[in-house]
């Protein structure tokens, strides 16, 4: 591997819950050739996790975002007073194939592509104390724009290490700014007259005016259950910056909506109604040109009291109730949903897998859904709306199966008390 890189300097912070992930069995890391390389930026820290392993480097090409990464085993082999081996410091190693970046408030996420030096679940490689190992993991490519991310390689594993990875920064600036366009005088307005007039005026060729071909994205908001349509406001983004560029309402006869967008940039549709779930989507048009026409249509679900809703993209410190940012896009939406249905009522309700200590898990879902209800009203809604209840490993989606189909049992939900 080649010495002269920049290398990523960080703070990882890692999720440690008991064991070391068992992540299908991967090549050497290989220098790909003709890459476009970016190096990545760093801090004044380079400390590794308490696990031994660090982000050596991260590299944006055309088509990937590669994350270089080195482990150590540190453990020491322990002895009785005898001299007889009671730990041998042996660690199994590997990674979980569900590992995503997630960047902007998690609004955005880049999926796993393949691992090169390291198996993945749940194939495993042992290793010994002193063991060294490079790998390298591959991503899809960040947007333009995005420089900082955090690496999730496992959610709160009962029984797993995982390498979580937070604020990871990465020089990739973002594309040139679409030309302001220049606005129709006011109606009624009247021209302001020159100072004075030039005596001798000399014809001038006019300099070019920048060309801005709009896409036009369109598309029907309705029920996702009757099919019939929806009147919402629709709320359009940048997502990189998450500035509202313009807001309109879809046609309540036939739901339909119609916004011209500026291509070469990745847009993100926040949709609410009264009396429905919130509901984001992403509209990426990096790779879209003018004259072109995207559609796009909205399903939205609607309220119902007794209705209980699983909140997606919540994310917690393995074996902690410390919520990570990428949870806080989804938990804005729910603060949105409350907002605008003031008579609303819920109750937050926390589970965990049914491996480990029941009473452990009893608390640590409590305090989860604890965290969660402070969140919401931090943000404003009052408190005596939301109730918090957790159930630990007591009401399992999946009673058996292997550590992927389980991972469902660890969520947050909520349940409508009111409208």
């Amino acid at each position: 591997m080649a010495k002269n890189w920049i290398l990523v300097l960080l703070i990882p912070l890692v999720s440690s819950c008991g064991f070391i992930n068992f992540p299908q069995s991967g090549g050497q890391p290989q220098q790909q050739p003709n890459r476009n390389q970016m190096p990545a930026e760093g801090n004044d820290f380079g400390h590794i996790t308490d696990k031994g392993t660090s982000i050596e480097r991260v590299e944006l090409t055309d088509q990937y975002t590669i994350v270089y990464m080195h482990y150590e085993n540190r453990n020491r082999m322990q002895r009785d007073r005898t001299g007889k081996v009671i730990y041998t410091g042996q660690e199994r190693i590997g990674f979980h194939p569900t590992s995503q970046l997630y960047a902007l408030g998690g609004s955005r996420t880049f999926q796993f592509v393949r691992a090169e030096g390291i198996p993945y679940h749940p194939k495993y490689t042992d290793t010994r104390p002193g063991d060294e190992a490079d790998f390298v993991i591959y991503y899809e490519r960040l947007d333009p724009g995005i420089e900082h991310f955090d690496l999730f390689e496992c959610n709160d594993s009962d029984q797993y290490v995982c390498w979580n990875f937070y604020d990871v920064k990465v020089r990739n600036p973002a594309p040139t700014p679409p030309p302001s366009r220049p606005r129709a005088p006011e109606p009624g307005t009247k021209p302001v007259p020159q100072t004075k007039p030039q005596k001798t005026p000399v014809p001038a060729k006019p300099a070019p005016v920048p060309v801005v071909t709009d896409v036009l994205v369109r598309g029907i908001v309705s029920d996702v259950k009757t099919r019939k349509p929806v009147s919402a406001t629709l709320n359009f983004l940048y997502s990189l910056n998450k500035k509202v560029i313009d807001s309109l309402q879809s046609f309540p006869q036939n739901g339909e909506y119609r916004m011209k967008l500026t291509p070469g940039y990745v847009y993100q549709i926040t949709a609410s109604a009264k009396g429905y779930l919130v509901q984001t989507e992403i509209v990426d048009l990096t790779k879209t040109t003018g004259l072109q026409q995207v559609t796009k249509n909205i399903e939205l679900r609607a309220l119902a009291v007794g209705d209980k809703v699983t909140l997606k993209n919540i994310y917690f410190e393995a074996t902690k109730s410390d919520l990570l940012k990428a949870s806080f896009a989804e938990l804005d939406n729910l603060v949105t949903l409350m907002t605008d249905n003031p008579t609303m009522e819920i109750r937050l309700e926390g589970h965990t897998d049914v491996i480990g200590d029941h009473a452990a898990n009893l608390k640590l879902s409590e305090d989860r859904v604890a965290e969660v209800r402070r969140y919401l009203v931090r943000k404003g809604i009052e408190a005596e709306r939301i109730q918090a209840t957790g159930y630990g490993d007591t009401r399992p989606l999946v009673a058996k199966g292997t550590d992927e189909q389980r991972k469902v049992n660890r969520r947050v939900e909520f349940a409508i008390l009111q409208l």
